[in-house]
């Protein structure tokens, strides 16, 4: 029983430790402050490489983004507050409908550095949706609020002709499938 009850807690801390701060003025922890970065640390510049694609098993739509770090700080998936690539789904207006919509694990990425990491939009909750995609410190502040204007891609919708494919871009044309 006990094994059981630990097991169940670990989980709900995993969890809760993966959410990201709202989109407002962000509080910190104390234990959280020590690497906590602030908005004169942050110069993120992403690049889209290539067109998004569709996995094999046709439940996500995959996009390659080039994260440059131009900040004092380096970005780090470490610590009690990793830096994640974020992404928020978002209707024709712009507004943010999921804020939560996926995650994609970045490597260190020192000043001066850059990395390109593929972030996995689930299809369920992107048809009919755009996605903003950028940089979040978990249980800090997602970049935007410190300057860095989000990567839009999208909407995304499905295709009219099923033969031709399964989703398609904002183009009307089908996503090719992702390449490995």
């Amino acid at each position: 029983m006990a094994l059981t009850l630990a097991a169940c807690g670990s989980g709900q801390d995993q969890a809760a430790s993966q959410q990201p701060a709202d989109t407002g003025t962000a509080t910190t922890a104390p234990a959280a402050a020590a690497n906590a970065l602030t908005a004169d640390q942050v110069n993120v510049q992403m690049t889209q490489q290539g067109a998004p694609t569709l996995s094999a098993d046709g439940q996500s739509i995959d996009v390659a983004v080039t994260l440059a770090n131009h900040g004092k700080a380096a970005l780090s998936p470490a610590g009690p507050n990793p830096v994640n690539l974020g992404a928020h789904s978002a209707d024709a207006s712009g507004t943010v409908i999921d804020n939560d919509l996926a995650r994609a694990s970045l490597p260190d990425i020192a000043p001066g550095g850059q990395a390109t990491v593929t972030i996995q939009l689930p299809v369920d909750k992107t048809l009919g949706k755009s996605a903003q995609i950028l940089p979040v410190q978990e249980n800090v502040a997602w970049f935007d609020a410190w300057g860095t204007k989000p990567l839009v891609v999208g909407p995304f919708n499905s295709c009219t002709n099923s033969a031709t494919g399964k989703v398609c871009g904002a183009d009307g044309k089908p996503l090719a499938p992702t390449a490995h």
